[in-house]
């Protein structure tokens, strides 16, 4: 894991929703969560592709508390 992921909890949580799949996790004690891309299946997805999860997960992360802290 890189350090700029360090604060990104190693559990994640996978729920399909209808037909989408989301992928939940910890970051800096808040729970964030994002739609997986279409046909993105955690079940069926090769293990090279959860580092780009992790990293994607950490941006929405960034962005939901830069809206939080512009909102106050």
């Amino acid at each position: 894991m890189s350090q700029q992921n360090a604060h990104l909890e190693k559990e994640v949580l996978f729920q399909k929703l209808g037909s989408t799949w989301y992928v939940f996790t910890e970051v800096d004690n808040d729970m964030v969560y994002s739609a997986l891309p279409v046909g993105m299946d955690p079940k069926t997805t090769k293990l090279e592709l959860f580092e780009v999860i992790e990293e994607h997960m950490m941006k929405v992360a960034k962005h939901t508390k830069n809206r939080a802290e512009t909102a106050a």
